[in-house]
């Protein structure tokens, strides 16, 4: 019987392998090339070939690791391990944001390779933080069943490392995410923005302090809302693209100016 592991590896394998034939079709590949990888014929684009093929390839080798031992099944384990019983499940550890927050670091840094390169530092500073993030995160789930103990020992690793390091990382691509906003807003615009913005930290940090019992999730909800809206409108502003600015004074184009000013 196919497992539920094997069928989701193999459709994801399929579906690779039907993109990468119709890459190779499209750009330049003869009858028989896509098919058979190359093997008899050209495929086309080598590029975009390749990294579909390597997706199916490691799709289609995850398939097969799931069917070998059945998707981890607990009497599938006894039996591999000759034992009566099957051994301890792992304690169930709940859902988790890591993949939402990779899948919005990947998109920034896909599009500011193509709009703007300030968007692709800030996307690029976001998966390398979130790829630590989550690694730690799956080592310290493992480390036994009590939950508190594996959050503990999570933060005793980490906490010397995320508040210098992740600090400095985010008030950097807050800073220049807000700077793309500025300068694709109006003059006076600039100065709403600004302002607006400051006062919403300086309420919330009042709100903040003036309230020490309110919900961990609840703050960090609020700041994760924040900073990802940070984000969109630095790519969004980014994309639009500068306003124009006017040089007065110096060269030729302040006489320019001045004899303009005269009539």
């Amino acid at each position: 019987m196919l497992t539920t592991g094997f069928k989701l590896w193999f459709g994801i394998f399929v579906a690779a392998f039907g993109a990468a034939v119709f890459a190779g079709y499209t750009s330049g590949g003869d009858e028989t090339g896509p098919l058979t990888v190359a093997w008899k014929g050209a495929v086309g684009n080598h590029v975009s070939y390749g990294l579909l093929i390597s997706v199916a390839a490691v799709a289609f080798g995850l398939a097969l690791f799931s069917i070998a031992f059945r998707d981890g099944d607990a009497e599938a384990a006894a039996e591999l391990l000759g034992t009566e019983t099957a051994p301890p499940a792992q304690r169930p550890v709940g859902g988790s944001w890591w993949p939402i927050f990779a899948a919005l670091g990947v998109g920034a840094t896909a599009v500011g390779a193509v709009v703007h390169p300030a968007v692709f530092v800030i996307g690029i500073c976001a998966v390398a933080a979130i790829a630590v993030e989550w690694t730690m995160t799956n080592w310290s789930e493992k480390l036994s069943g009590d939950r508190a103990h594996n959050a503990a020992q999570r933060e005793k690793l980490l906490r010397p490392v995320e508040i210098p390091v992740l600090g400095t990382l985010g008030v950097g691509v807050l800073v220049l995410a807000m700077s793309r906003v500025l300068l694709a807003s109006s003059v006076n615009g600039a100065v709403v923005v600004a302002t607006v913005v400051g006062v919403v930290v300086l309420c919330g940090a009042i709100v903040i302090s003036r309230n020490p019992n309110l919900p961990r999730g609840m703050v960090q909800g609020v700041l994760l809302i924040g900073f990802v809206a940070v984000i969109v409108a630095g790519i969004v502003t980014a994309a639009t693209g500068e306003r124009e600015f006017h040089q007065k004074g110096g060269g030729e184009h302040a006489t320019d100016t001045q004899s303009e000013d005269g009539h």
